[in-house]
């Protein structure tokens, strides 16, 4: 059974990325379709103040990312990437404008992840966490 909080914060997760998730991914499909560039980073922008947020209502509820959070932002992540590159190879119309969105949208991704690991573990807490030394 769920506590309280515990469904709280489970309300204020899907509220966050109801807002900043749905607005971030239109406008990355009208950046995308239309090549505007500057949608697309928008909504890349929007993405990743939905992942910020998530880290604020992590932190008010004294938590981190569950499992299962953290294996459907992987997840999405991967789909997105392969969507990406399969665009890029079999869409003629896939042009500079989607390549630019798409490259920096991920960097941006990548980034705040990166970042995101950085604060909450440390440098050396988070190298060593990918990295296992073999005696």
């Amino acid at each position: 059974m769920l506590t309280i909080r515990q469904t709280e914060r489970r309300l204020a997760v899907v509220a966050n990325w109801a807002l900043f998730g749905a607005f971030g991914l239109g406008l990355i499909q009208t950046g995308t379709s239309g090549g505007r560039i500057v949608l697309g980073l928008i909504g890349f922008a929007l993405l990743v103040a939905g992942f910020v947020s998530q880290v604020i209502v992590n932190r008010l509820y004294g938590g981190g990312f569950t499992t299962g959070e953290v294996t459907l932002g992987m997840s999405a992540f991967g789909i997105a990437a392969v969507g990406f590159v399969a665009s890029w190879i079999f869409d003629p119309r896939f042009g500079p404008p989607q390549m630019v969105i798409g490259l920096s949208g991920f960097a941006a991704i990548i980034g705040a992840f990166i970042v995101y690991l950085v604060t909450r573990y440390g440098l050396k807490g988070s190298f060593s966490m990918f990295h296992q030394s073999h005696r």
